[in-house]
């Protein structure tokens, strides 16, 4: 749908956080032959805190108390420098090779040693993840950002107010980075219960804060637990380096071993087997005896070829309890991504890319700090913050007043009305808002380009009350369209939402009443595709004239059900191209009197809250709607007591399925009309006749095609995740995407269906064979667009003459 242009577009503005922790960062090189030395190991005397190098001898470590480092590596001889004596820029570490000549000598790896100690921690795995999971007093505290770096001698500067006052200084003073979105929570965990102590969250993009905090955070921001099997990261599931299965995929390390205060770990390091499998690259410790994680460290490396991804870094750090158990101490991720190829540094390990920062850059990072707690009168403070167990967690002071500050700047207010526009479909103004904006513009036969006005009174005038409407005319009929509504909550919460609904308009014959309830945007008619409306072969003229009126009752029962009653009344007329006639008796109108009933099953899923709307996004957990329509028609001259009844049940289910570097959305709907209706009730899938790309409809299929009253539709979507254009030299550079997409139709019209009129000609009810369409293209092409050919399966319905053969579709949208 159209609206997905603006907000993909809008969304790949707000992805990235700055860390505000000091790090240390460098290289570890050979003395002799200056080449890396990989997954040497560094250390702080003293303490477990440490890291390991990645295969290019890059490190990266937080600035610690202690003044000691230790490098070491096998091979090698140990070597340690005083913090003090070090550089404040990045490090250049050399080790000496520990070499000994003897006659003969049979070199082995220290693999098969690293295969014995894996095998030991799968075999305490289950334990120790229970006894993680068993610890349930203490608190947590965890802290948000999101800023972009801005290149000071780009226009921006000029356009922001003050701008070096509301920007911070990074280490290249030719990039300040912006505060975008910052959040921090405090929770109590005493056994089941989980108490928010203190929670505060702003932005400078108060209309789509909501967008970031589900498109980005909810992504990358996760629950790094590697005792899990899988980690999901950007939609894609990630096999854990401490999988059951994870030999077959990595190649494991044993680096070396430690003792620091009695307690001996072992250090891993882990790469892919093959480079090109989108995995994840680093380090882990496990304590010796019971192989306990102690620390595990991973970044996705380049090669896995991330769209918009310049460099990703969990770490995970874990504290022993008094008697004797680990539990987290700290979980840091921090996430670089960008629009642009980055040339200059593509050779990088994606260790080092987090931090190579340029402007345009936008920079993700949560860290989450535990402490184990007794004190049951924790939750009254709201400085946790400012304690020794979370000292230096808490975000600045300066970067809120920042916030504060941005918010007031045009150019931010222009932003932030585009993103809201992106994702609610309408633009702020005020007390009014001008939208659904995707209904301004569209074409048909009858009207021909058809321009629409919508209005409604925003947030600003009433949170509970809104009233609004829309006037429209076409260039070819000259015709003035209406319609009007009003919505109320009357609770602070949307436990109920009252809406009615009038207009007097044009109205396809093929329009699907039960799509709304399976689009993201309810708001807008039709797939809301803009590149569908500009590029229209062949006008609709299947419409007729309409008066309609609703009554809706939307009951939210909680977070995993919802009901809507809608009772509804359609006047419709007779068009040129669309005419109501049984046995020789041409009807010019007819009415319609129903109730249209929705259960929705959403089973606990995300969504974000858009004034009255609610909108749920493709996810693993799928959306259930189960559509009850039951109405008489009632035509000229009869009465209601001798018209029939017609009952229509619809249902449908909509989610993703996530298979590692691949996933699959999905939507499948079907359903049965039966009792005396007239045919524009009937199932009447069709396509747009344009170049755009359908996402719920079909892309061959002309406006008139199949009218069916027992149904089944199916919508499938499956993108490779560059499995294949990933492992082409050249083109991997382009982080293109496969996509394969599936679309089918099976009906029948059989005897359950009494039609009130008969059935026009163009019309097919051939139920001898499915319909179905392949797509095959690629994605992400210019970092926005899906281009697909898509051809016609089998030769059915080849000659029917309400088909194409095939034909290429294009549409607007953004994956990973």
């Amino acid at each position: 749908m159209y609206y997905k242009i603006f907000r993909t577009t809008a969304l790949l503005w707000f992805i990235g956080v700055l860390l505000n922790a000091q790090q240390l960062s460098g290289v570890v090189l050979d003395k002799e032959t200056r080449e890396p030395i990989p997954f040497a190991n560094i250390s702080v005397k003293g303490t477990l805190q440490g890291t390991t190098a990645d295969i290019n001898g890059f490190f990266t470590l937080p600035l610690p108390q202690q003044d000691t480092l230790l490098f070491s590596s096998v091979g090698y001889y140990p070597d340690q420098k005083m913090l003090s004596e070090l550089p404040k820029s990045r490090l250049t570490i050399f080790l000496r090779q520990n070499m000994q000549y003897i006659d003969e000598v049979t070199a082995k790896p220290e693999i098969e040693r690293a295969v014995v100690l894996f095998r030991q921690f799968q075999k305490k795995k289950e334990f120790n993840k229970q006894q993680l999971q068993n610890i349930d007093n203490y608190k947590i505290l965890s802290t948000t950002n999101v800023y972009i770096a801005v290149d000071t001698a780009s226009n921006i500067p000029g356009l922001i107010d003050n701008f070096k006052e509301l920007t911070i200084s990074g280490d290249d003073e030719n990039i300040r980075f912006t505060p975008v979105y910052l959040a921090e929570n405090a929770e109590l965990i005493n056994g089941d219960s989980v108490q928010i102590v203190y929670h505060k969250k702003d932005g400078i993009f108060p209309r789509i804060n909501q967008a970031i905090e589900t498109y980005v955070l909810r992504n990358v921001v996760v629950n790094l637990n590697f005792y899990d099997e899988h980690i999901n990261i950007l939609n894609r599931s990630f096999l854990s380096p401490l999988a059951e299965n994870a030999l077959s995929r990595y190649n494991l390390y044993l680096n070396d071993s430690t003792v620091v205060q009695g307690s001996k770990s072992f250090h891993f390091s882990f790469a892919p087997k093959n480079r090109l499998d989108q995995l994840f690259s680093g380090s882990f410790s496990v304590e010796d005896k019971s192989f306990a994680l102690t620390s595990m460290e991973v970044h996705i490396p380049k090669e896995a070829n991330l769209n918009f991804v310049k460099g990703f870094r969990g770490r995970v750090t874990f504290q022993k309890t008094p008697d004797g158990q680990w539990f987290y101490q700290e979980q840091d991720v921090r996430i670089n991504m960008s629009l642009e190829m980055d040339d200059k540094t593509d050779s990088l390990y994606s260790s080092q890319k987090v931090d190579d920062i340029s402007g345009g850059n936008w920079i993700v990072n949560k860290l989450t700090q535990y402490a184990l707690t007794d004190d049951q009168n924790s939750q009254e403070t709201k400085s946790w913050a400012e304690s020794p167990e979370f000292a230096g967690s808490s975000t600045r002071a300066a970067d809120y007043y920042a916030v504060e500050k941005l918010k007031d700047q045009k150019l931010i207010k222009g932003v932030d009305a585009i993103g809201g526009l992106a994702l609610t479909g309408y633009l702020n103004g005020g007390k009014i808002d001008i939208g659904p904006m995707f209904t301004i513009y569209s074409t048909n036969a009858i009207e021909g380009h058809r321009f629409t006005m919508p209005l409604r009174t925003s947030e600003k005038f009433s949170k509970h009350f809104s009233i609004g409407g829309f006037l429209g005319m076409g260039t070819k009929s000259k015709e003035l369209k209406y319609g009007g509504n009003i919505i109320v909550q009357p609770l602070e919460s949307d436990k109920f939402i009252f809406r009615v609904n009038y207009s007097d308009d044009y109205t396809l014959v093929s329009h699907d009443k039960f799509h709304r309830f399976v689009k993201n945007n309810p708001n807008p008619k039709g797939n809301g595709n803009l590149i569908a409306a500009l590029t229209s072969i062949e006008k609709d003229p299947y419409l007729k004239e309409e008066k309609s009126m609703d009554f809706r009752l939307e009951y939210n029962v909680n977070d995993n059900y919802q009901l809507e009653f809608a009772p509804y009344y359609l006047h419709s007329t007779q068009t040129s191209a669309v005419t109501f006639s049984r046995d020789d008796a041409v009807f010019k109108t007819y009415e319609n009197y129903g109730l249209l009933m929705n259960l929705r099953i959403v089973s606990g899923q995300h969504y974000d809250k858009f004034y009255f709307d609610r909108i749920y996004y493709l996810d693993p957990i799928p959306v259930i709607n189960m559509s009850w329509d039951i109405g008489q028609t009632l035509l000229p001259g009869e009465k209601m007591k001798d018209s029939g009844w017609y009952s229509h049940l619809h249902a449908s289910i909509k989610g993703r399925l996530n298979m590692g570097q691949v996933f699959m959305e999905y939507m499948l709907n079907g359903g049965w009309l039966c009792g005396d209706a007239p045919y524009d009730l009937l199932d009447q899938p069709a396509g747009s006749m344009s170049l755009g790309f359908a996402k719920y409809q079909f892309n061959l299929l002309h406006h008139a095609a199949f009218a069916h009253n027992l149904y089944a539709n199916t919508h499938f979507h499956l993108n490779g995740g560059g499995i294949l254009l990933n492992r082409v030299p050249l083109v991997k550079k382009l982080k293109l995407r496969e996509i394969v997409s599936f679309k089918g139709h099976y009906g029948t019209l059989n005897s359950d269906y009494k039609g009130v009129f008969d059935l026009p000609a163009y019309y097919s009810t051939d139920d001898a064979a499915p319909y179905a369409e392949l797509g095959l293209g690629l994605t992400n092409i210019f970092k926005f667009m899906r281009v697909e050919y898509v051809r016609l399966i089998g030769n059915q319905y080849l000659h029917s003459g309400f088909t194409d053969k095939h034909g290429i579709r294009i549409r607007a949208e953004m994956s990973f």
